[in-house]
């Protein structure tokens, strides 16, 4: 018949049969709890009822606690940077599955909490009292929540939130600043024995020209210059952005209305040019006519001088040759 060793002591071994009986079995030595063994009439078997009972009661605890740990499913990694920096793992439902350290300081809080089984708004508000009272976090330091997310869960990003508005409540000269992460930048953190939260402001203020060697990330001072380098920058930034006033939409349609209005009084004006410059030229037009009437009228005059004159000269001249002819005759 076979058996699984649950449980082992100095001249005892406890069994469960493959008929679910628990058995106590003496000088059953060279097997490991868990193993498989083939029972036999060799075995010595005690029959103290109240180490069974015990016995099975450890065997219950034991598959318990594998039930629970195969449903405890990590659906995110919060990390948690102070100077402490601590890397927690939650569930669906936004619980505390397990927290370990990632640096010296780290070990110091999570010393001092009981935090399993613990909502992540909960473990964020005690862990930074605790950071508090140890000294770790003082007026105008700056707390850092990156998230990297596994799967969804709305919860977590609600309790996050939730711990963010309790810390700003308590203490109003706090910064905290929330990132979001992914399982490379995870990955590329674990190698360099950091959090993701720690390498993205290394990132970050590389790319704004502070630089500080990545090995010194988890020393406390070094971390601080460089976030305070960092947060001055950005700071500086955001001035210079609000120094610099771009048009607003009120602005924008008040230029347009002012376009408009300029471009319609262009039009008229163009247009009431167009039109004086019409009547002028009709007016040039009446006045060439009645220049060009004046002339042809003027015209005809001289000609009809012309014409009228030899026929009156001639008919003088028949006169005074008539008179002439009649003087000759007297």
């Amino acid at each position: 018949m076979k058996a699984v060793v649950v449980q082992k002591e100095k001249n005892k071994t406890y069994v469960m049969t493959e008929k679910g009986e628990f058995k106590c079995l003496k000088n059953l030595q060279n097997v490991n709890v868990g193993e498989t063994i083939e029972l036999n009439e060799n075995f010595v078997v005690f029959k103290s009822t109240a180490k069974i009972l015990i016995a099975a009661s450890i065997l219950l605890a034991l598959i318990f606690t594998i039930i629970n740990f195969k449903s405890a499913e990590v659906y995110a990694y919060v990390y948690i940077d102070i100077n402490p920096s601590i890397e927690v793992l939650i569930d669906k439902n936004g619980k505390i599955i397990s927290a370990n350290p990632i640096n010296e300081d780290g070990k110091k809080i999570l010393k001092n909490l009981s935090y399993k089984g613990l909502d992540i708004t909960t473990f964020i508000n005690q862990t930074v009292e605790e950071s508090q009272k140890l000294g770790f976090l003082k007026e105008d330091d700056a707390v850092i929540i990156t998230t990297v997310p596994i799967k969804n869960s709305p919860i977590i990003n609600e309790q996050i939130q939730k711990a963010i508005n309790n810390i700003k409540k308590i203490n109003t000269n706090v910064q905290i600043e929330t990132l979001k992460s992914n399982e490379t930048q995870r990955e590329e953190a674990k190698k360099e024995k950091v959090s993701p939260g720690r390498l993205i402001i290394w990132q970050k203020a590389k790319e704004e020209g502070i630089e500080i060697p990545k090995d010194k990330l988890n020393n406390s001072e070094s971390f601080k210059e460089l976030q305070q380098a960092y947060t001055k920058k950005i700071k500086e930034k955001e001035i210079e952005m609000k120094n610099f006033n771009p048009p607003n939409k009120e602005d924008e349609k008040n230029y347009d209305n002012k376009n408009k209005s300029s471009n319609s009084s262009e039009i008229k004006n163009k247009s009431n040019n167009e039109k004086i410059k019409g009547e002028n030229s009709d007016n040039f037009s009446d006045f060439n006519q009645q220049k060009e009437d004046e002339s042809e009228n003027s015209s005809k005059k001289e000609s009809t001088t012309k014409v009228e004159s030899p026929y009156c000269n001639s008919k003088n001249a028949d006169k005074e040759i008539k008179d002439g002819h009649n003087e000759n005759q007297n």
